[in-house]
């Protein structure tokens, strides 16, 4: 549904804690989480740390869907630079 989504001119940013699979079916901008069940926080974490977490993981996901991409990209919430997939 996100490469429909983008052909619209919509730009789509996928939060998942399995990245390989968005990949592989061609998504643009795939931010990855943290576990299946928890992909934008960790509840063995403080409720502090937690919360930041969540926060890097959506600001990633923000920024992804700014960020020029000219096929599947990776977007690590610690890194500052996406990882480009792909040929």
């Amino acid at each position: 549904m996100a490469k429909e989504i983008e052909r619209a001119g919509i730009a789509v940013s996928i939060m998942t804690a399995m990245p390989a699979i968005p990949l592989a079916v061609g998504a643009n901008r795939v931010v990855r989480g943290v576990r299946v069940p928890h992909v934008c926080g960790d509840p063995a974490l403080s409720e502090g740390q937690d919360r930041e977490l969540g926060a890097r993981i959506v600001r990633t996901a923000l920024h992804a869907l700014t960020a020029p991409v000219s096929g599947p990209t990776l977007f690590e919430p610690e890194a500052a630079v996406p990882a480009a997939v792909g040929p």
